[in-house]
């Protein structure tokens, strides 16, 4: 169960972090987050709106070392983010939910499996793309409505969600 954090407390490492440091041979470092989180940068063309929440979603993951529970909401806010990043691009007339935006965003070529980092391919299927019309809606509804799974790997959550984004909104050449 987690605790409510003691003032003297908030300003050091979560005891998780220590924890799977034990196990995996090194320990986060708050510089090293923060390093790497500087490294996610967004197109000039996102709109600052978008641009401001992903902001949100990547000081929330720096906050995850202090409180290594803030993971599955940095999550949920990545998810947020590229629903509203989908709707402003999309301006639909009445509402439609982000598996209908998912699946316009695969369908009008404006995301594909070659335009994310963690995957290496340059093949024209675009399976990947295709999977996520139907997984991202229950990921987003499996952290929205209530969950206690707990995963630290937030960085790459940020990361998909900095390609979708750049995606959505190239640079012009």
């Amino acid at each position: 169960m987690e605790k409510f954090k003691t003032l003297d407390e908030l300003t050091k490492i979560d005891r998780k972090h220590l924890i799977i440091g034990d196990i995996c041979g090194s320990v986060l470092s708050l510089e090293m987050l923060h390093e790497n989180l500087s490294k996610e940068i967004l197109n000039d063309e996102v709109p600052d709106e978008i641009k401001g929440q992903f902001n949100v979603a990547k000081n929330m993951a720096l906050f995850t070392y202090y409180l290594y529970a803030l993971a599955p909401e940095v999550h949920l806010k990545t998810y947020t983010v590229i629903e509203h990043a989908l709707r402003f691009k999309v301006q639909p007339k009445k509402h439609v939910g982000l598996k209908m935006l998912l699946s316009k965003a695969v369908k009008e070529g404006w995301i594909c499996d070659a335009g994310f980092r963690h995957l290496e391919t340059d093949e024209p299927g675009n399976e990947w793309c295709k999977s996520m019309v139907d997984i991202i809606p229950k990921m987003r509804n499996s952290k929205a409505h209530g969950s206690t799974m707990i995963m630290g790997d937030c960085f790459h959550y940020i990361c998909v969600c900095t390609d979708f984004l750049n995606q959505l909104f190239p640079s012009n050449p």
